[in-house]
């Protein structure tokens, strides 16, 4: 908030002060045909709407429970994916056939996949959609051991569930996610899906208050993604200060006009005079000034070309700003909009809860996706909007590094090389570099049957750009929002708490035969992740220095700094949890510890110096952290392949690659 903009209710006053004595001295010239004009004012402002306040009590379920007898039939869904109640913005999410009270759980429980340092790594120009909806790695717990020195800045985390569908209001946000569990989903140690698909999971949402049948859900994106998206969104106003200064200033416009008590002790003290006992005409006069006090605000915010956040939270419509200020303030006003009636949510919108998390049947598949309900054939299992990659090689990785000119380490790419994890989440085609990557709600746990698949996908009877099926993908390919959309359908009747599956194709199953058969376990064989290690802590029997080093399991041991800092009374100068190795375990159950740092030496080497011994630390002080990039989903082993479009449903146009072998092997021609 600006200090030009902290001075609105003084502004305010002293234009309104200028004019007064002015609106004064002509009032009693104007008494005439004033009833009958403020009759027409007042019949001409829609009645003041009743807004369902979140925190308010209102008749808003049973209206929904009467919306829904009259569509004559039972509305079983809970989650909607529908045109967002915010103009411009696409679809959104809507809750359903139930109201949520404060923490009850909405969604299930969704993946989030990370995507590291992408644009370090690609070579490929163009513009890639993903980053207008992913999150930023240190959201998550569990990722800040992914990057070396913790540098999180190079994780983006792609959340193709809740995270991508739901819109953003900032003042108006409704639900909250859970923590993100991290795990290996039961695959085993020599599981040849190792690497293959994300451990982090069990992003669920929950409601932050009370939510309403039919009304959208909003996530907080966060102040800064919209301050650093002011081209595409223009200065939005953001919570808290933006709508409070908004209300101050309407609720000073309007204690100098219409709640002025000191005009109304001016108008008797004048009618007083004149002998004059009607007050219609001060109304009209008050109200006036009103409207005129509200377009000089408009218009003020108008010249500066809307530039204020906290301007553009003032209504347009000087008719509701008292209606507005009543029911919750500014940040409030568009909560009706944002509620949908049942039948317009059944007519306009597709269900999203049709399926559930479980443990997946599939070997080697660990998540899965269980129908909620009884599916019919050719029943919609559940709508996927699509993000759109131009070129795969977008999401290329390389492991092997070499110097570039100026003496930095660049990648390899003439080394080996594979996919970013999203890959596997995705769509794709033989003969096209386009990847097609769904978002819908649980829809990424989908999981293969090359024999006994129940769904399949279709393209969706309405989609933003259906244009695009029939243009080349460098027409379109570089827009920066979604237009496309997949459905999952039923092939035949599902029953409730069966295993959706699809078939990922002939090329997916053929590649997976593949890895299966080649499959060896990876160096170190030694290797057990940390979120593994810390769960059985207590119980572990933790190596000494004359034992194997845990580093050499892509492992570290670190002590909590907290302890740290006890044990050394405080002297000791660090901000992070220091690795540490164990010198042998005392008599009395606590250890001898000293302290590792690690560092670049001037070669570029990574180096350690032992440092101080500590006494008497406790178990408690210990923990497991995974060096970093050293995580399954890292390696250059793990499998790679995106699902794959059945020829009969992708577009010839779409065909961009001449050597249906050249899939995996596509490199751009800038490159």
């Amino acid at each position: 908030m600006s200090k030009a903009m902290r001075i609105w209710p003084k502004l305010i006053s002293f234009l309104l002060s200028a004019v007064l004595a002015l609106t004064l001295s002509s009032s009693s010239n104007d008494n005439k045909n004033n009833e009958e004009i403020l009759t027409k004012r007042r019949s001409s402002h829609p009645e003041p709407h009743t807004k369902h306040h979140p925190r308010h009590d209102s008749h808003q379920q049973q209206h929904q429970a009467s919306l829904s007898s009259a569509t004559n039939k039972i509305i079983e869904c809970g989650i909607y994916l529908a045109p967002s109640s915010i103009p411009g913005s696409g679809l959104g999410m809507y809750a359903g056939n139930r109201t949520f009270h404060e923490n009850d759980i909405v969604t299930d429980e969704d993946i989030v996949v990370p995507i590291f340092e992408r644009e370090w790594h690609s070579n490929v120009k163009g513009k890639f959609l993903w980053d207008e909806y992913i999150w930023n790695g240190d959201v998550f717990d569990g990722m800040e051991q992914e990057m070396e020195n913790g540098d999180m800045d190079e994780i983006s985390v792609a959340s193709p569930g809740v995270g991508a569908a739901a819109n953003s209001y900032m003042s108006l946000v409704n639900v909250e996610d859970n923590d993100v569990v991290t795990d290996m989903a039961g695959i085993a140690k020599d599981s040849p899906g190792r690497g293959a698909f994300t451990i982090y999971n069990g992003r669920s949402f929950f409601a932050l208050d009370l939510i309403r049948p039919g009304q959208e859900l909003f996530v907080s994106y966060g102040n800064k993604y919209f301050k650093s998206r002011k081209r595409i969104y223009g200065y939005l106003p953001l919570p808290d200060d933006d709508y409070d200064e908004a209300d101050d200033i309407l609720n000073t416009a309007l204690e100098l006009t219409i709640d002025n008590e000191d005009l109304d002790d001016k108008r008797y003290e004048l009618q007083s005079q004149s002998g004059e006992a009607d007050s219609s005409a001060w109304e009209v006069r008050k109200q006036e000034m009103w409207e005129d006090l509200h377009s000089f605000i408009v218009d003020v915010a108008d010249i500066y070309n809307r530039t204020s956040r906290v301007l553009n939270a003032v209504p347009t419509n000087a008719s509701i700003v008292e209606a507005v200020l009543d029911d919750g303030g500014t940040a409030y006003q568009d909560l009706n909009r944002s509620i949908k009636e049942l039948h317009w949510l059944e007519e306009n919108g597709q269900c999203m809860d049709n399926i559930r998390t479980g443990v997946s049947s599939i070997p080697h598949a660990g998540r899965g996706a269980f129908a909620s309900r009884f599916i019919p054939k050719d029943g919609l299992v559940s709508p996927a909007p699509l993000i759109h990659i131009k070129n795969m090689e977008m999401i290329r990785t390389y492991f092997d590094l070499k110097r570039n000119s100026k003496g930095f380490f660049v990648p390899d790419r003439n080394g080996r090389s594979s996919y970013q994890l999203i890959l596997n989440y995705c769509f794709a085609h033989e003969e096209s570099t386009l990847l097609l990557c769904p978002y819908g709600l649980l829809t990424s746990l989908i999981n293969h049957s090359h024999k006994n698949p129940n769904t399949k996908i279709v393209w969706a009877k309405e989609m933003r750009h259906k244009e695009w099926l029939n243009q080349p993908i460098a027409e379109w390919g570089d827009e920066y929002h979604t237009g496309l959309q997949f459905d999952f359908v039923a092939t035949r009747d599902i029953s409730a708490g069966e295993e959706i599956l699809i078939n990922y194709g002939n090329a997916w199953q053929s590649e997976w035969d593949k890895h299966v058969d080649s499959f060896v376990i990876p160096e170190p064989k030694n290797y057990v992740p940390s979120f593994g290690l810390n769960e059985v802590l207590e119980e572990l029997e933790l190596r000494t220095v004359q034992d194997r080093e845990y580093e050499l399991d892509n492992v570290q041991l670190r002590c909590h700094l907290h302890y740290v800092k006890k044990l050394f009374h405080g002297g000791i100068a660090m901000k992070e949890d220091p690795a540490c190795r164990i010198v042998r375990k005392l008599e009395d159950g606590t250890y001898l510890v000293r302290i590792v740092n690690w560092f670049q030496n001037d070669n570029d080497q990574t180096v350690c110096d032992t440092g101080k011994l500590m006494w008497g630390v406790p178990k408690a002080a210990f923990y497991f952290a995974d060096m970093p990039l050293s995580r399954d989903h890292h390696q250059h082993w793990a499998f790679r392949h995106a699902m794959m479009i059945p020829d009969e449903i992708f577009p010839d146009i779409w065909r961009n690659i001449a050597d249906a072998e050249s899939f995996t092997e596509y490199e751009d021609e800038d490159d």
